[in-house]
């Protein structure tokens, strides 16, 4: 998923998304510039796995 797909999904800006990535408390994985998130690593994550 895209951060801004991500974003959508938590009802939160794309700037806190990056964010949270880059504190390491939403997994995220670079490819290049760019950075994708997995969305069973996010609903983990939102359920407190």
């Amino acid at each position: 998923m895209t951060a801004a797909e991500v974003a959508e999904m938590l009802g939160m800006p794309v700037s806190t998304v990056y964010e949270l990535a880059r504190r390491g408390e939403l997994p995220s994985a670079r490819l290049g510039r760019t950075v994708r998130f997995l969305r069973e690593s996010v609903e983990e994550r939102l359920r407190g796995e």
